[in-house]
């Protein structure tokens, strides 16, 4: 029951989380259009496309492993050797 709600919410919260990224990125670029100064404006474009490229791969990236890890129905694995990295 709780995967059955788990798996329906799951694709919600990518949505969610792209259609965020598009609004943060529309109000990013939005107020980097309107500087005046020719060498701001081209800075806070570059920090804009490189901000659209980590929030949408990363919202893909996120959605991607929650779903997946609720559809496997086991654990993920460990790394091989964590355990001995204690000693």
């Amino acid at each position: 029951m709780i995967r059955k709600f788990l798996a329906v919410i799951a694709p919600l919260l990518g949505v969610g989380l792209t259609l965020a990224s598009v609004f943060l990125l529309l109000h990013m670029t939005v107020h980097s259009e309107l500087m005046e100064d020719p060498l701001a404006r081209n800075l806070a474009m570059l920090g804009t496309l490189i901000a659209g490229v980590i929030l949408l791969v990363g919202s893909v990236y996120i959605s991607t492993r929650i779903t997946v890890l609720l559809l496997s129905g086991k654990a993920p694995a460990e790394k091989p050797g964590a355990a001995n990295e204690t000693q």
